[in-house]
């Protein structure tokens, strides 16, 4: 495969530990027969749970005694969704062999040559485009997620420049660079892979490494470069996507984002003009009452609409009523990330994204946010958007943080 290192490279830094799942507690040996999961200190809802997974015969479900649970292996990884525990409570699961029936709802990925549509239960999720598109006159440079739907079949994300429809008045045509869910920075090595200007570099998709339907998770691997407007390489990036099947209510979607200095050191430029995990939301998320928007922009800090803006967060959410109910989005930022917690380019107007690397922009110029990667050496970066009914307090957004960033313990026995 032309300008990439051999496979087996990739194989090894594709062997790093699924991206939200932190503890997995002792090594599953053969003689493994139970799964012993702890909630900690906090109710637990709808949480991915992966561990290693047991020596010998691969189980498809798992039992708590009183339902039995689908299972899947992703990475080495046994990974099923823990429905919910109370804070403090435990719960002990079994294996199950020989039961070849899988649930009749899974989450399924179906790959074109522009695109991969994603659907959880039977129902459209998103598709994500790598072809770098052109619609309603501008021609776009990197791969996005569009449409969006989040709880009750509601669109999520803003639809400009993404169709060559015509949109709701409400909605914005501004900033065309901003593309429903989309990852990029303004300044990498001077290259501007953030706006879509003649002169602005190019994410260019190579391979898809993996694409996997499941019962349980639904992903793939893509390899990409970014380049420069000639599209000469600059970085290289590794991308893996989940989405879990969870209840209709609550849909997620992790990014899992591996940066490699392939072409030799790549440096992330101090601009506010950029994140690696970004969001446009559709125009009733809006915090600056325009249109009639009664949107709420609110971080883990409790700073609210403008005051979010540059703050170092866990998490930014974004809501809003439409037709009468209340919806929104939490971006969450993981632990391990460079700079955690990281500092937000969230705007009023509807832009959500998390930019570790603006720092001067944001401290009103007391730090220095460049981060030079060494050549050869990687960064990796961790994000889960999670989409839901109501506003952060009645969603428990700070909660479903927590199942992201502080998992369940999950024991063999």
């Amino acid at each position: 495969m032309v300008g990439f290192a051999p496979r087996i490279a990739w194989m090894l830094l594709a062997a790093l530990p699924l991206a939200l799942l932190a503890f997995t507690g002792p090594s599953a040996g053969a003689a493994a027969k139970t799964l012993v999961v702890e909630a900690g200190d906090r109710d637990r809802l709808c949480v991915p749970i992966a561990v290693d997974a047991p020596d010998g015969p691969v189980p498809s479900w798992l039992s708590d005694g009183n339902a039995d649970v689908p299972c899947q292996i992703v990475d080495g990884k046994l990974c099923f969704i823990l429905d919910g525990l109370a804070a403090g409570q435990t719960r002990t699961y079994t294996l199950i062999f020989g039961k070849s029936t899988l649930p009749a709802e899974s989450v399924k990925l179906d790959q074109s040559d522009k695109t991969i549509a994603i659907a959880v239960a039977g129902q459209p999720f998103t598709t994500y485009h790598f072809t770098n598109p052109k619609f309603a006159g501008q021609q776009l440079r990197r791969p996005y997620f569009f449409p969006v739907y989040g709880p009750g079949r509601t669109t999520m994300t803003r639809p400009y420049p993404l169709t060559d429809e015509p949109v709701p008045d409400n909605v914005a045509k501004d900033h065309p660079h901003h593309t429903s869910i989309w990852v990029a920075h303004g300044d990498v090595n001077g290259v501007d892979d953030w706006s879509i200007a003649d002169k602005a570099g190019w994410m260019v998709h190579r391979e898809f490494a993996q694409v996997v339907s499941g019962p349980v998770v639904g992903w793939f691997r893509e390899r990409l470069d970014w380049t420069d407007a000639d599209t000469k390489p600059v970085l290289r990036e590794e991308r893996t996507i989940r989405v879990w099947n969870v209840p209709a209510d609550h849909r997620m979607l992790d990014m899992d984002l591996l940066f490699e200095a392939a072409y030799g050191k790549a440096t992330f430029g101090d601009t506010k003009e950029g994140g690696l995990c970004s969001v446009r939301v559709r125009p009733e998320f809006r915090a600056d009452g325009k249109g009639g928007a009664k949107g709420r922009l609110v971080n883990s800090e409790g700073q609210t609409g403008a005051d979010a803006w540059g703050k170092k967060a866990a998490w930014c959410d974004a809501s809003g009523p439409v037709d009468g109910t209340t919806f929104g989005l939490a971006m969450f930022d993981h632990p391990q990330n460079l700079r955690h917690p990281t500092t937000w380019h969230a705007r009023t107007y509807g832009l959500v994204t998390a930019n570790p690397f603006g720092l001067s922009h944001f401290t009103g110029k007391k730090e220095k946010g460049d981060y030079a990667l060494p050549a050869g050496q990687t960064l990796r970066q961790r994000y889960r958007i999670y989409f839901h009914r109501g506003d952060e307090k009645e969603a428990k957004v700070d909660d479903r943080w927590a199942d992201f960033a502080e998992p369940p313990t999950s024991t063999w026995k």
